[in-house]
């Protein structure tokens, strides 16, 4: 449910002012989607390049051409499922933002100074309700993915921005080979007092509770910051969610969480060798990630 919750999330965010074929909506929308990267030191037309470069070598792709990224959808609808495994720690830079954060309110009102007829009559409306129609019925990858080939072509994803929305879905919905959902089953309790832990929960009234006491998402990064640099690797984060958490609230904590590695990483990196972690040799990156490991069990709670 996680993966069709992300796509839902993806596209209608995406979708919110529609979608004209002319040139200059999609201008508007990709220079938002930069823009709101750009804020947070992120190149993420950079990375989108490197995602697809890794999708190509990893085969999840068959190639760069749209008629690939079309072909992708296509291999959704049949397996109903995302045929793609992703390294998130290669590509943490991407989940800097969550999907509602991609466009901000200031840089997407000059769609309102187009033709709401345009707009209303635009690809990207026409794919919003296709979307919303199928998650009306039966929500799954499969009819995801054929509400959104029901409108988008095969060429469509040869263009900048169509392109840059179809990466943004795989790195959000593709499966982990590394990064945050490894699954901790019941008895799994013995490897985790191998280490230094501490206790994440995302209640269904979207709390943070950690060690018992509820707090804010800004007091959980300064607490997590302060107990993995103490721990250094010899750590592990219990991450918890009640199954009425809301989606959008958990991939926030989840994003906090991929922050805090981020920076102290990043720290690390430039106090012991003067550069950024991004600027490092990669054994020198690895050798960093080593001290601060992401360690992190996440399951969700049952009632």
């Amino acid at each position: 449910m996680k993966q069709i919750t992300l796509i839902l999330t993806l596209f209608i965010s995406f979708s919110s002012w529609g979608q004209e074929i002319d040139i200059e909506i999609e201008s508007i929308l990709f220079s938002c989607l930069v823009k709101s990267y750009n804020e947070q030191k992120v190149n993420i037309q950079q990375e989108l390049v490197e995602l697809e470069k890794y999708l190509i070598t990893s085969k999840s792709l068959k190639s760069s051409s749209g008629q690939s990224y079309f072909d992708f959808y296509n291999e959704i609808i049949e397996l109903n499922d995302i045929p793609a495994t992703l390294d998130y720690d290669r590509f943490e830079n991407i989940y800097k933002l969550t999907p509602n954060e991609f466009y901000s309110t200031d840089c997407l009102e000059q769609l309102q100074q187009l033709d709401s007829t345009s707009l209303a009559n635009s690809k990207y409306s026409q794919m919003r309700l296709a979307i919303q129609n199928a998650a009306q019925n039966e929500v799954s990858p499969s009819t995801i993915a054929k509400a959104i080939t029901s409108v988008l072509e095969s060429s469509d994803f040869d263009r900048q921005y169509y392109r840059a929305v179809a990466l943004l879905t795989i790195a959000y919905t593709a499966n982990a080979e590394v990064g945050f959902n490894i699954k901790l089953k019941t008895n799994s309790d013995a490897e985790i007092e191998t280490y230094e832990s501490i206790f994440v929960t995302l209640t269904e009234k979207d709390q943070i509770i950690v060690n018992e006491n509820e707090i804010s998402r800004e007091e959980l990064k300064t607490i997590l910051s302060k107990f993995i640099k103490t721990n250094g690797s010899n750590h592990v984060i219990i991450f918890r969610a009640d199954n009425g958490t809301s989606y959008d609230y958990y991939l926030k904590v989840q994003n906090q969480i991929a922050l805090v590695y981020y920076e102290l990483r990043n720290e690390l990196a430039i106090t012991k060798y003067n550069q950024t972690l991004n600027e490092l040799a990669e054994d020198k990156q690895n050798e960093i990630k080593q001290t601060y490991p992401k360690r992190i069990k996440e399951y969700m709670t049952e009632h």
